[in-house]
């Protein structure tokens, strides 16, 4: 029997011995399939795909026993070779090693389905294998480098491990450390993660001012209070309204006003002079509107509708609060009385 792996995501068992062309099982992997083999048992197979390994039992029908999926990108090469010598209560355990695009290779232990180890290379990992004897273990990274490592055994403990002439280093490279004498030191670009006892100088965020606010600045006050009424939030042309009375120059922005621009100004003050909040300094500036643009209004019959809409609600406005003080009146005296019981 042998196992076959397609970027169709699908993994299919074949048969020999039977007489048919097609395959004896077929399972769904979900993703496509980079490497596909046997475990030692010959019950178990073990597919690659996507950033998962997994562990299907044979004998049971196709049935997904584990879905290892460790690694942040595509799993490009599995193997399984044993962690002890040939003889001895080791030489049985057998585990997994699988390498990926995200540089890890990982050691699994499908016995008690768990990562027993890592390891971390500096580039892409493209393929693994493990020699006859599992001594020895070969990487093929996408740099062309390959990783070749020697296990110790309990012999050679005080040895070095060979290094196989050829075959790239045993370990990992160390990276160069950069250091202020380097010209790439001053070019490592902004993601570079600060290392320990670098001073770090934060860049102040840029404030987004509003249009009223930059005109402001350019003192442009009647073109700020226009912008401001336009924009229609009560807050910021309250804001801009107090901002010109510190400035003392409201009286002349309501002056030189045009016609539709004073009727911006009514209609703002008609909606929101009767708000509590606003109603203190609006209800004191369509005072002066009306007394610095009286006669503007009464030639204007656009004008004229904004002032009868502000005086028809100022007068709603004072009808509500005459209620609200006859109810006050009202309860005031049972809240006393129920006070001194």
């Amino acid at each position: 029997m042998f196992v076959t792996g397609s970027y169709d995501h699908t993994i299919r068992v074949w048969d020999v011995r039977v007489s048919n062309s097609g395959s004896v099982m077929d399972v769904n992997h979900g993703k496509p399939v980079e490497d596909v083999i046997f475990l030692p048992s010959g019950g178990l197979i073990a597919t690659a795909g996507g950033n998962c390994v997994k562990i299907w039992d044979v004998i049971g029908g196709g049935k997904l026993l584990y879905s290892m999926e460790t690694h942040n990108k595509t799993v490009t090469s599995i193997c399984v070779g044993k962690i002890g010598k040939q003889s001895g209560d080791e030489a049985q355990q057998f585990r997994i090693l699988s390498v990926s695009l995200d540089g890890y290779m990982k050691v699994f232990d499908y016995a008690k389905f768990k990562t027993t180890h890592s390891m971390r290379f500096p580039s892409p990992l493209l393929s693994i294998a493990f020699s006859p004897d599992c001594s020895t273990r070969v990487i093929g990274a996408s740099n062309g480098i390959i990783y070749a490592g020697k296990r110790k055994m309990k012999e050679e403990m005080g040895s070095e491990p060979v290094n196989f002439s050829g075959l790239g280093p045993i370990a990992e490279p160390q990276r160069r450390v950069l250091r202020p004498s380097y010209f790439r030191y001053f070019h490592r670009g902004q993601n570079e993660k600060p290392s320990e006892g670098d001073y770090l100088i934060m860049r102040p965020k840029k404030v987004k001012l509003a249009e009223h606010d930059k005109l402001l600045k350019k003192f442009r006050h009647k073109e700020a209070f226009v912008s401001a009424l336009r924009g229609k939030n009560p807050e910021n042309v309250v804001a801009v309204i107090e901002e010109l009375v510190a400035r003392k120059k409201l009286l002349r922005c309501i002056s030189n006003l045009e016609k539709d621009e004073l009727g911006l100004l009514l209609g703002f003050l008609q909606r929101y002079s009767t708000i509590p909040r606003y109603a203190g300094l609006l209800m004191k500036l369509a005072k002066k509107v009306l007394e610095l643009r009286g006669e503007d209004v009464r030639s204007d019959d656009v004008l004229k509708g904004h002032i009868r809409n502000l005086k028809r609600s100022v007068e709603e406005e004072i009808r509500i609060q005459q209620s609200l003080q006859e109810i006050q009146g009202m309860i005031s005296p049972l809240l006393r009385i129920s006070g001194r019981r």
